[in-house]
């Protein structure tokens, strides 16, 4: 069962592409910029921040947060799935695997995860060399993805976190998600909710949050498709590992087969702490 949060003031509307890409390359002053337009603090910290830093030293700039792909620990070897017994939906397999916290491909003692979700057997895995995991329905472009991004500075818990947070480190157009043929023109996240985990221990169930997004993406004949998803959450040592599916706007609205199959998916995302010992 969802906990509803209080709406944030920074939900705002994200049809600013320009500015993002201002303020990921350009000096403390785009950064400042955009970070007005925004109405991010997250930004804004950062944009103050890289100010600061330009008058002591021009070199050290404060980096904007982007949210990365959730490195599997097998790299690009292929995916560990489980048959399932199918159901109505044609959900009948499920990707288990050890996912890194580091970025930079080494295991953490303690940090790294176990993530498991289900999904259609006929979806295709794709940039499987790369190691993170991206899935497509080729019949009519819905996908998934694990994604993960650190809690801002200076929140210490998932809940504290701005839902805008996500949206901006998410869709930011020098992110991942982006850069791996995602083209997106807007994006604002709806609703958030904590949602209540399967244990009441924390270290065997983190805690869990759920929103639900809208964006529009650039299709190769530059057409625009309004698209709408959820992204599940959980949050271990301060990494946000994030799964986000979603589908057609006007039939994720029709709460048809489609919305059916987003809700599933995002319903069967787990994300456990490894032993410190592996």
């Amino acid at each position: 069962m969802g906990l509803p949060l209080e709406d944030e003031d920074d939900d705002v509307s994200s049809d600013r592409r320009s500015f993002l890409q201002k303020a990921s390359t350009g000096s403390a002053a785009a950064i400042m910029s955009a970070a007005a337009f925004l109405n991010n603090p997250y930004l804004a910290s950062a944009s103050a921040s890289a100010s600061a830093s330009a008058s002591a030293s021009a070199e050290d700039n404060s980096p904007i947060i982007l949210a990365t792909f959730a490195r599997r620990r097998v790299g690009a070897l292929r995916a560990s799935l489980t048959s399932l017994p199918p159901n109505k939906l044609g959900i009948s397999q499920r990707l288990g695997e050890a996912f890194l916290y580091s970025n930079d491909a080494t295991r953490t003692a303690g940090k790294d995860v176990f993530a498991s979700f289900d999904f259609p057997a006929d979806w295709l895995q794709l940039d499987r060399f790369l190691g993170g995991i991206q899935y497509v329905d080729q019949r009519n472009g819905d996908k998934l993805y694990v994604l993960k991004v650190p809690l801002p500075s200076g929140v210490e818990t998932l809940k504290e976190v701005p839902k805008a947070y996500f949206g901006d480190t998410i869709f930011n157009p020098n992110g991942e998600l982006v850069k791996n043929g995602n083209d997106i023109e807007e994006y604002k996240v709806l609703s958030s909710s904590m949602l209540e985990t399967a244990t009441a221990t924390a270290e065997d169930s983190p805690p869990r949050r759920r929103l639900k997004v809208r964006y529009t993406t650039i299709t190769g004949n530059n057409f625009s498709v309004e698209r709408k998803g959820l992204v599940d959450i959980y949050e271990v040592g301060g990494m946000c590992y994030m799964l986000m599916t979603g589908s057609n706007a006007v039939r994720f609205d029709k709460k048809g087969v489609e919305r059916d199959v987003v809700e599933y998916i995002a319903d069967s995302f787990r994300v456990t702490k490894l032993p410190s010992v592996v």
